[in-house]
Formats: structure tokens, sequence, C-alpha cells
């Protein structure tokens, strides 16, 4: 498990990005983390893979924590930045060359992956366009085989089909031991593999649950029948729709893009 206790960071004093922040992320699971530009959800990946120091508060897998930034935390988690451009290698030759710094790196799986997004294993990646650039650092991220794998905004760069094999290949490789958390403003690209979401607001985490308790909690009406009972109410083409409490306990089709609106567009917080 990934226990997040009482994080906050700053970047100028009194300016707080992210405060008290409290999850524990288990293995087994696709997190979703979702926000408005400027939340702090790159910040939030970057605390947990290591590359900033908490201010308070702390990151702990496997009995270490990432502040000390120790080879064995940092062999367990995986962070795949925004945007991608590798080293002037070949394609195989970044695989074993990086590849030997994660204990479960796994070549044939990274070759597998190439090939699954139709990129011939034998090219220079100075021969690719950044969209392929992003394509091997997605194989790269899935072959190191992290306990833990943060992703900011995978998608990016990727075209229709190859969207497709990215949630293909999410959900071949996720497994009981795996912890994957995908930070998106694509929310259509990857909602459907969500198990557990996470949203924020104002720095802190307005709603940290998961998918399937969500769906027996609350219910997204059209009835006008609802307006009086409605949680949060959003106007669209076909008219107005409806969040409200799902007294029938029964598990409902969710929107993810609705209950985001919902949980950061709502004047008054939105009760579990």
């Amino acid at each position: 498990m990934l226990s997040i206790k009482s994080l906050s960071y700053h970047y100028k004093p009194n300016r707080n990005i992210l405060w008290n922040i409290n999850s524990d992320l288990k293995p087994g699971n696709i997190y979703g983390l979702l926000g408005l530009n400027g939340e702090g959800k790159t910040t939030f990946l970057k605390l947990i893979v290591g590359m900033l120091i908490p201010k308070d508060g702390t990151v702990e897998y496997n009995g270490h924590l990432s502040s000390k930034r120790a080879s064995e935390y940092l062999n367990d988690v995986y962070f795949l930045p925004d945007h991608s451009k590798l080293p002037d290698l070949g394609i195989e030759q970044f695989g074993k060359l990086y590849g030997a710094f994660y204990s479960k790196y796994d070549h044939q799986q990274f070759v597998d992956c190439i090939k699954e997004f139709n990129i011939p294993v034998e090219n220079k990646l100075k021969a690719l366009s950044l969209g392929q650039h992003r394509k091997v650092h997605l194989s790269f991220a899935l072959a190191c085989n992290s306990a833990v794998l943060l992703m900011d905004e995978p998608t990016n760069g990727l075209d229709i089909p190859s969207k497709a094999i990215f949630r293909k290949l999410l959900t071949k490789y996720i497994n009981d031991d795996r912890i994957f958390l995908i930070a998106t403003h694509q929310i259509r690209d990857v909602d459907t593999l969500f198990d557990h979401l996470l949203i924020m607001k104002n720095g802190s985490l307005v709603l940290d649950e998961n998918i399937y308790l969500l769906s027996k909690q609350f219910r997204i009406s059209k009835s006008p029948m609802d307006a009086e009972l409605a949680l949060y109410t959003q106007d669209d083409l076909a008219g107005p729709f409806y969040l409200i409490k799902n007294n029938l306990e029964e598990e409902s089709k969710l929107d993810i893009e609705f209950m985001f609106n919902a949980f950061t567009n709502n004047p008054k917080p939105i009760e579990l």
C-alpha cells in the first residue's frame, strides 16, 4: 500500500500548493487523479516519486519514505512525465540501458508493447515523431514493472487508435501487486479504466472514493421530479442533469466527467 499522510507542499512560504492530503492507495487498482489546471496534480506525483520533498507529512511505500530516495523506493516507483523526449539511441538499446536500473524490467515485454504500437523495434529514437516517442516511453514505463506507476497525462500525443492500444496495455499489465495512478485532463481517454477516483480542489482532495461505491451512493437523473433533491445541477444541450443520492442502493451508471464537475464546481461541498 502507498500511504500518504498529512502531505503539504509549497514553493513560496504561506502559499501552499498542496495542503494536508491523506490517502492510502492499494495494489490492484487504477486510480484517476483529476483537477483543474494549477491544482497541484503534477506536484503531487513528483512528491510521491521523490523528485520533491514534502514540507510536511510523508509518502511511504513498503517501509520506505519518498523523502529518503532510497534505491529500494526508487526501484518500486516509476514516474512517467507529461511529455516524452528520449535520448538519441536505438529503441532496444534504450530499453536495455535504462531498464538496468529497475530490477523487474522485462525487455521482451518492452518489445511486445512497442510492437503493439506498430513501431519497428529496429528504429532509432531520433527517427521517431514526438507521438512515437510517447509510445516508446509508455512501453518502457509498463515494462519496468514497478509496484507503483505514476502517469502524468499519459495520452498526450497519442492518436485515437493508440489511445485504444494504451487502454488495452493498462488492462493487461495491472495486477494485484501494482498500483497505477493516472493524472489527466483527458478524462474520456481513460475513465472506463478507473477503479478509484481522486479529485483535487484548492490543493486538497475533495473526493477519494472507489467508483463502485460512488455508483451506489449517487446517481445522475434527468427527471424534473428530482430537481429539488439535486446536490448539483448541470445544464446541457439536452437539458439539465441532476446529481442525487442513490436511495435504491443499487449500482448506477456514473459519468466521471459529470462527477468531476459536481465536486469542483458546486459551491457547497458534497457529502459522501
